[in-house]
């Protein structure tokens, strides 16, 4: 029988590459191979994406973005494709797929920009598709999906830079101290202040201005 090729996608434009690593080698080192042919597809930090053909375990310490492993691909969005165009040297090699799981955490990956790619494509995604990864990565709105729902969520509030520092306050005090800023669309272990009381306040919500947070 066949083997169904399977991409894996690491790396990404994001603060948790370096877990997305971790989650790619993790799955690519326990894939049956028996069944599957793994094409790993790694993107850098700056977006460049390669399809690499080394050891799993250069993914795992990050060498494995070198010259002599790696040639520039993409996921073509036309569905007779249905794959990845590889340029190898001259030549342009087409590896049609039987779907894709984004190894992706955070931004540019585990937020429905790649599910929306891969999906335009005509390629099934393993695991969430672009809408419920773009909402559950929200989690402000995540929150209000679930309580419409009848599931119970902590209490909450967002706000974006740029808000005023007394609507924040007023908001902090309607939860209660201590409480928690993150921002709303990162990691679960990303960007976390721990506010102990009123006074601790305005420094977290300084250093987190540039993003929208959620208490």
């Amino acid at each position: 029988m066949e083997k169904l090729k399977i991409a894996v996608l690491f790396g990404g434009c994001s603060s948790e590459y370096d877990i997305s690593l971790k989650s790619a080698y993790s799955v690519i080192t326990h894939m049956d191979r028996g069944k599957y042919e793994c094409v790993m597809l790694g993107i850098t930090r700056g977006g460049e994406w390669f399809c690499f053909r080394g050891a799993p375990e250069k993914i795992l310490d990050d060498t494995w973005n070198n010259p002599a492993e790696c040639a520039r691909a993409i996921i073509s969005p036309s569905r007779d494709v249905r794959g990845v165009l590889v340029f190898d040297g001259d030549n342009v090699v087409t590896i049609r797929l039987a779907a894709a799981m984004p190894a992706l955490h955070g931004r540019n990956g585990e937020d429905g920009t790649v599910q929306g790619l891969l999906e335009l494509a005509g390629i099934p995604v393993i695991g969430s598709g672009a809408l419920a990864s773009a909402l559950c990565m929200d989690k402000g709105r995540a929150n209000k999906i679930v309580e419409t729902a009848g599931v119970p969520a902590p209490r909450s509030f967002t706000f974006r830079a740029g808000t005023d520092i007394e609507t924040c306050l007023l908001q902090a005090g309607k939860l209660g101290y201590p409480l928690f800023v993150k921002p709303v669309n990162a990691g679960s272990s990303h960007g976390i202040t721990k506010v102990p009381d009123r006074a601790g306040m305005p420094s977290a919500v300084q250093r987190r201005a540039r993003s929208r947070m959620m208490y």
